[in-house]
């Protein structure tokens, strides 16, 4: 087992979901968040008309950007609902599965348990994992996705690390146990700490379709105590110590800081910079996508899809930190089990 003192994040609002403090990220607090500099022509006037949001931590101040653009007196709305359910006996009741009543924050996985489940309309992030797909066809649903921005998938090590990129064969090698020592790749004499992510959430999920045919070797794990005294054994997430490397999504790493003291490792030679997603040369490029249930009808579910698709969503997914799709690119992905 690998030993390390696992505690909650302990942001107020997102109750230990989150691993970034979000403040001014949200849509009742939003001087962070990207912004028009017009009023949208499409908005969603009533509440019982907009779309319920969740997604994957990264993608939480794209959507709240979104939800500001279109949806009328969203941040009264979410202030409203938020100081009148966060009570102390409220707060782990209301707040335990959604943060937020339309806006909503859970991550990557729970967020596709509550689209399956109906309890939300839309989901920012990664594509489903084919556990996930799994789960929607279990519930005679597929999911479908929209590609709506280009991302970078990352690997990073410690900022004073020697190790400034690695091919992509030299990535899989190590992560599939072949390569143990950073002595194989061009740095020193010290074993190598490979890190994984949590089983279904949007970055594992991503390294499951990078590494291919390739088999992961087993995470790193740790016990962990619940509050009755069970005890479960949890992946264990990058931590910064010497020989360590770990993966992500540019925007997460970068714009967020949710690693710190880290470098971006460059790939096959080339760094993952914006400037390289938008032109294509890092090779790590994946989909962001908006993803809903194939039965969902809603008429606003579509509109909301097509904005994020047009000039205005385009100008509120570059401003946030993404590079949105090419118009050759637009297309609809169906999420099933093949």
């Amino acid at each position: 087992k690998y030993e390390k003192n696992v505690e909650g994040h302990g942001f107020k609002y997102m109750h230990g979901y989150s691993s970034t403090d979000f403040t001014g990220y949200h849509v009742y607090d939003g001087e962070k968040l990207a912004k028009l500099d017009h009023e949208s022509e499409f908005i969603i006037e009533n509440k019982e008309d907009m779309p319920v949001l969740d997604g994957a931590e990264a993608c939480y101040p794209l959507y709240c950007a979104v939800a500001k653009a279109i949806y009328r007196d969203i941040d009264k709305i979410e202030k409203e609902a938020l100081e009148k359910d966060s009570t102390e006996e409220n707060i782990f009741i209301v707040h335990s599965s959604q943060n937020g009543e339309i806006v909503t924050f859970t991550n990557t996985l729970q967020a596709y348990n509550n689209l399956v489940r109906g309890d939300v309309d839309l989901v920012f992030g990664a594509r489903p994992s084919k556990e996930q797909k799994l789960m929607a066809a279990e519930n005679n649903e597929t999911v479908i996705s929209v590609p709506i921005a280009k991302e970078a998938f990352v690997f990073f090590v410690p900022k004073d690390s020697e190790i400034d990129g690695l091919t992509s064969q030299q990535v899989k090698d190590i992560y599939s146990g072949k390569i143990k020592n950073w002595k194989e790749v061009g740095g020193k004499k010290q074993k190598i700490v490979a890190f994984q992510r949590p089983e279904n959430s949007g970055s594992q999920t991503m390294m499951e379709y990078f590494m291919g045919d390739t088999p992961l070797k087993e995470p790193l794990q740790v016990e962990v105590v619940l509050g009755m005294g069970e005890v479960i054994d949890e992946v264990v997430e990058y931590n910064d110590e010497k020989g360590a490397i770990g993966y992500s999504f540019r925007y997460f790493v970068e714009e967020l800081q949710s690693e710190t003291n880290v470098k971006l490792l460059k790939i096959d030679g080339v760094e993952p910079t914006l400037e390289n997603i938008e032109n294509g040369t890092y090779p790590l490029c994946v989909d962001l996508v908006c993803a809903k249930l194939k039965s969902n009808d809603k008429e606003n579910v579509q509109k909301v899809l097509e904005f994020l698709l047009s000039d205005d969503g385009k100008d509120i997914i570059r401003k946030t930190g993404y590079a949105p799709v090419k118009d050759t690119e637009i297309r609809e992905i169906e999420e099933r089990i093949d």
